[in-house]
């Protein structure tokens, strides 16, 4: 068991390497992404695996808090978890919370850091672990399973640490402040004390959750704050894991476990909106619907809101010099777990008289085949296609798909079921994706998000209507990516100031190895809390400032 000072010693670098690579925006990393035995130890995948089947059907003893047990998950390849989770009531909850971060806000931001970069460290040995809860709880395929909840995740509560540490140390807590009057000088001795808002809520979601969710988690924390994480129903043993080894650190460091607490429910009794009436500072991802509940309910009580709600991505298909490598990346962007993410493309805009490929106009006709044939390809490849798309997390998805195909346009490519090797009940499909036109039947329908493996390829007038109704669609629904493809400068700068002015982030030209959906800790921001599908960004200043206030003491020298 190390000491707070050692753990400070300990991890310095790793915080100051963070503070630095948020300040530099170039590729950085702290975890590696692949699961590879060579990085993690040669047995860490079947110790992983063996770990999760051990856990299956039994009670999740690592938490550090008591309560009845709560839990019904089942998993998206067709079986249930059965695994329960201690859960106190809620005013046990609360009470718990408030007696613990009376010790941790009295700790340093460097102090806190530290502790915090500890918890991380230990959460990272159940990498693979966690890699297979997530693919059993959202239905992600095994290997983004472990690179969204681990590495990358663990990035992102990283490089929330640091801003959150680096927010706190711009402002000296000391300082003798002297003016000059004449023959005279006055001084006053100044301490400028960091105090923590209180309560912070992380309202977790069905698909990511832990890398939707430790951002908020060690942001709040790491302020100062006590932190209890409501995860989704269906996708708790994730995030569980996480809880448990900050738990675990805090009573290591002799601090209150209590600081941070998981707040399973279930669907049947859900505990949010008691939750809510406490929270001072809530973050949230999830559906619109019940978005709009968790702002009312922060706005009557006067709690900060970090929101990830719903939104729709876009891309306009213009011109390019390699249509092949532009659709190939394209559709792996929409095979990728099945579009179930929040920066999944939906809405693909191209004029009617087509795109222009390395000086030659291609019809649309043309355009829209080989954007077929490249789905067709991945979803029939036997190495990619399954795992590429993954399992439908939420059965109305699958709803979802049946009430696009109702509507109309000319189906491309249809939706159908997908064989998962080894797991006979998975549900599992392949990508839709609807022809129309820009003023057809479907107009109505093509500014809302259609989560899932939905897409539309959408005519146009021409260039214009399409960046319009891009525009239009991220001030109506908003939007956490867009994707242009043109070799036109006076265009791409077009697009670039009217999609950035309208509050939404764009990529142009991708036809790498590199997709919309992602974004990179420490260099790229998830959402630009400045249109309709969210109030957050990750990591920037105002994520981590608005989770305590500066207050000054002033004294007589």
């Amino acid at each position: 068991m190390s000491t707070i000072q050692e753990l400070v010693q300990q991890h310095s670098a790793t915080l100051h390497e963070a503070v630095k690579a948020n300040t530099d925006r170039t590729f950085y990393a702290h975890w590696p992404e692949a699961p590879s035995g060579k990085i993690y130890g040669e047995t860490a995948n079947a110790d992983g695996e063996a770990a999760f089947k051990q856990q299956l059907n039994a009670p999740f003893g690592r938490l550090v808090q008591t309560g009845p047990s709560v839990g019904d998950e089942v998993s998206p390849y067709g079986f249930p978890l059965g695994i329960t989770y201690p859960t106190p009531d809620v005013p046990t909850l609360l009470a718990r919370a408030e007696a613990a971060q009376a010790q941790w806000q009295d700790l340093s931001p460097e102090e806190r850091a530290a502790v915090l970069i500890e918890a991380l460290e230990r959460g990272s040995r159940s990498f693979f672990e966690i890699g297979y809860a997530t693919m059993h709880t959202t239905g992600q395929g095994f290997v983004m399973a472990f690179q969204a909840s681990g590495p990358h995740a663990f990035d992102r509560a990283l490089e929330a640490v640091a801003m959150g540490y680096a927010a706190q140390a711009s402002m000296p807590d000391h300082v003798m402040w002297t003016k000059p009057m004449g023959k005279i000088n006055v001084s006053i001795d100044k301490t400028y004390r960091n105090v923590p808002k209180g309560l912070n809520l992380v309202i977790g979601c069905s698909t990511f959750p832990v890398w939707n969710t430790v951002p908020g988690m060690f942001a709040g924390l790491v302020t100062g704050n006590a932190v209890i994480v409501k995860p989704h129903p269906g996708a708790i043993y994730p995030i569980a894991i996480v809880v448990a080894a900050v738990q675990q650190t805090l009573k290591d460091a002799g601090l209150d476990a209590d600081l941070v607490q998981l707040a399973a429910d279930t669907t049947a009794a859900p505990i949010t909106k008691e939750l809510l009436q406490a929270a001072r500072i809530i973050d949230y991802t999830g559906g619109s619907a019940f978005g709009d509940v968790v702002e009312t309910a922060a706005a009557n009580n006067r709690a900060v809101m970090y929101s990830e709600k719903a939104g729709l991505n876009s891309v306009i298909l213009d011109s390019t010099n390699d249509l092949d490598a532009a659709l190939d990346n394209l559709a792996f962007a929409l095979s990728l777990y099945s579009g179930q993410m929040c920066t999944a493309p939906q809405n693909i805009y191209i004029a009617k008289d087509g795109m222009i490929v390395n000086g030659e106009r291609i019809s649309v006709d043309a355009v829209a085949a080989k954007l077929r044939e490249k789905i067709d390809a991945l979803v029939n490849n036997p190495k990619m296609g399954p795992s590429t798309l993954g399992a439908i997390q939420n059965p109305m998805t699958l709803e979802r798909i049946a009430k696009v195909k109702e509507l109309g346009g000319v189906i491309l490519c249809d939706s159908v079921p997908v064989a998962q090797p080894g797991f006979d009940q998975a549900r599992s499909v392949s990508p839709l994706l609807v022809r129309t036109q820009a003023n057809g039947p479907l107009a109505e329908h093509l500014h809302t998000e259609w989560f899932g493996p939905i897409a539309f390829l959408i005519e146009t007038e021409d260039w214009q209507q399409a960046l319009d109704m891009v525009i239009a669609g991220i001030h109506e629904t908003g939007a956490l990516t867009t994707l242009v493809h043109t070799t036109d400068e006076e265009k791409m700068q077009q697009a670039e100031d009217s999609i950035v002015d309208a509050g939404a982030p764009v990529a142009f030209n991708f036809t790498s190895f590199v997709w919309v959906n992602q974004s990179a800790a420490f260099s790229d921001f998830h959402g630009t809390g400045a249109n309709p599908a969210g109030t957050a960004a990750f990591a920037d200043w105002s994520f981590v400032t608005g989770r305590y206030n500066v207050i000054g003491v002033r004294k007589q020298a």
